[in-house]
C-alpha cells in the first residue's frame, strides 16, 4: 500500500513539475516575441496645429508649383553657365502658362527672338487667344543668327506669317524698353528678362511672376496705352494707377518712366539706407545716383556693386572704385543684364530700368520696389553669386579729380540713344554710344557695336 501511495505522489509531483516547466517556457517565449500594438483606451490629447513657416519666394530652377512661395509672387534667376542650354532656360517658367492661356496675352519686349516663346504665342493665336504684342522693332533684336548648331530664326517673319498683330514701339524719342507679359489678366511676368535668346540662355537676369490683380492693373493700363493708343515715352502721360500697395503685409511700390520720375525715387531709397546698399547694373551713368552712393559710403554704409563689363570704365564705376567702394565688373563672358538695388537687406528695386538719364527721361521703363526681407534674401544670394565671379577693372586710373560721377558722354558725342549704326562714321563714335547704353548697336550681344565699323581686331 505504501508503495502505491508513494508512486501516486511521485506521479503528481512529476506532473506538477511538468506544468511549472511549461509555464516557464511559455513566459520566456512571450518575453522574446514582439508585443502587439494596443489601441489606447483613452482619447488622445489635442495637439495644436503646426505653425506654418513664413513663406519665401521660390528661386531659380524650381517648377512653378514647387517650393514655398509668397501667395502672389515667385522670383527666378537665369543661370548662364554654361550658355545655350536650351532645356534649362528661364523660358520654362513662361511657356507652360502661355500654352494654358484661354482669353488674352499681352506682351511688350525690347528684344524678342527666343523661339520657344515666339512659337508658343503663335500657337496661342492659332487656337483663338487674343495675342497683342508691343516690340521695339527699330532698336531691339528680333532675330537669332545661325550659330553653334542653331538654325536662324526671325521672330518678325514668324509673326507676320501667322498674322499675329504687333505694334512697333520704336517710334518714341527713346527706347520701348519694357519687359512684361500678362496672361489672361491673371499672371504677370516682369523684370530684366527679354524674351530673347541671349537673355534666356546667356545673360544674367531676374524674372518675377505676379498674380496680384491690383498690381497687374498698373501694367495693364500702361500696356493698353502703348498698344491701343500708341503712346510711348514722353507722349505717354500716365504712370502707375496705384503706385503704392500693401500685399499680404509686403509694401510694394510700382513706377513707370518717364512720367513717374523713377530715378528720383531710386536715389531717395539709396539715401535712406542705414546699413548696406548692393547693386547689379547693366548700365550705370547717372551722376545723381552715383553721388547718393558716395554720400552713403562716407556715412559708413556698406556699398558694393557689380557693373556689366562693357563700358565699365565709363560712367559711375571709376567714381565709386576710386572712392574705395567695393565695386567689380562682372565675370559673365556675355552680359550681366540685372538692374537691381538691394538696400539694408530689406528692400529690392528691380525692373527694366537702367541707371541712366535716357531711362529716366525718354524710354518706356518700369520698376518695382519690394519691401520684404524674404525677397531681399533671394536677391542677395544672386548678388553674392555674381559678385563672387566679378573682378576689378584694369582700365581705371584713380586721381584726386575722381570725386563725382559725370555722364559718360556729352550731348555732342551722343545726343540720344536712338542712333543706328548708319549714324556713325567711326568705330569710336559707335563704341561711345554703346557705353552710354545704346544696346541696339550690339544686336548679337557680343560687345562689339556696328560690326561693319568695329570688326574684331
Amino acid at each position: 500500500m505504501k508503495a502505491k501511495l508513494f508512486a501516486a505522489r511521485s506521479r503528481r509531483a512529476a506532473l506538477l513539475a511538468l506544468i511549472v516547466l511549461s509555464l516557464a517556457l511559455s513566459a520566456c517565449a512571450d518575453a522574446a516575441a514582439p508585443q502587439p500594438t494596443v489601441a489606447p483606451t483613452v482619447p488622445a490629447p489635442t495637439v495644436p496645429a503646426p505653425t506654418t513657416p513664413a513663406p519665401t519666394a521660390v528661386a531659380v530652377g524650381l517648377p512653378l508649383d514647387v517650393g514655398n512661395v509668397l501667395p502672389w509672387l515667385s522670383v527666378y534667376f537665369t543661370n548662364p553657365d554654361p550658355p545655350d542650354q536650351v532645356n534649362s532656360g528661364i523660358d520654362r517658367q513662361v511657356v507652360p502658362l502661355i500654352n494654358a492661356a484661354r482669353r488674352r496675352i499681352d506682351a511688350a519686349f525690347f528684344d524678342f527672338n527666343v523661339p520657344s516663346v515666339v512659337n508658343a504665342l503663335i500657337g496661342a493665336h492659332r487656337r483663338g487667344v487674343a495675342v497683342r504684342l508691343v516690340l521695339d522693332v527699330q532698336n531691339g533684336s528680333q532675330s537669332v543668327p545661325a550659330a553653334r548648331g542653331r538654325d536662324p530664326f526671325d521672330a518678325l517673319e514668324a509673326l507676320k506669317a501667322a498674322n499675329v498683330p504687333f505694334v512697333d514701339g520704336g517710334r518714341s524719342n527713346g527706347l520701348m524698353h519694357e519687359k512684361l507679359l500678362i496672361i489672361d489678366g491673371a499672371v504677370l511676368f516682369v523684370g530684366s528678362w527679354n524674351a530673347s535668346w541671349n537673355d534666356t540662355f546667356r545673360n544674367n537676369n531676374n524674372l518675377l511672376r505676379i498674380t496680384n490683380q491690383r498690381l497687374i492693373a498698373n501694367y495693364q493700363r500702361v500696356f493698353d496705352n502703348m498698344y491701343e493708343n500708341q503712346l510711348f515715352g514722353r507722349r505717354r502721360p500716365e504712370g502707375a494707377q496705384t503706385p503704392r500697395l500693401t500685399i499680404d503685409g509686403v509694401v510694394v511700390e510700382n513706377y513707370f518712366a518717364p512720367p513717374d520720375g523713377v530715378m528720383a525715387r531710386i536715389v531717395a531709397e539709396v539715401r535712406a539706407a542705414r546699413r548696406s546698399v548692393r547693386f547689379m547694373s547693366f548700365t550705370f551713368t547717372h551722376p545723381d545716383l552715383a553721388a547718393a552712393l558716395l554720400e552713403r559710403k562716407k556715412a559708413g554704409v556698406t556699398v558694393e556693386g557689380v557693373f556689366e563689363n562693357r563700358g565699365a570704365s565709363q560712367g559711375a564705376y571709376p567714381t565709386l572704385f576710386c572712392a574705395g567702394a567695393r565695386v567689380k565688373v562682372d565675370g559673365n563672358p556675355y552680359t550681366m543684364h540685372h538692374k537691381v538695388f538691394i538696400i539694408d537687406d530689406r528692400t529690392v528695386i528691380t525692373g527694366s530700368f537702367n541707371h541712366t538719364r535716357a531711362a529716366d527721361t525718354v524710354n518706356d521703363e518700369s520698376i518695382l520696389i519690394l519691401r520684404s526681407p524674404q525677397v531681399a534674401a533671394l536677391y542677395k544670394q544672386e548678388f553674392d553669386r555674381v559678385f563672387g565671379i566679378g573682378r576689378d577693372s584694369t582700365n581705371v586710373t584713380c586721381d584726386a579729380a575722381s570725386a563725382v560721377a559725370t555722364p559718360t558722354l556729352s550731348v555732342s558725342e551722343c545726343p540720344d540713344l536712338t542712333f543706328t549704326c548708319s549714324d556713325f562714321t567711326t568705330c569710336e563714335e559707335a563704341m561711345a554710344c554703346l557705353r552710354a547704353g545704346n544696346t541696339r548697336l550690339d544686336r548679337d550681344g557680343n560687345g562689339i557695336p556696328c560690326e561693319a565699323l568695329c570688326r574684331p581686331r
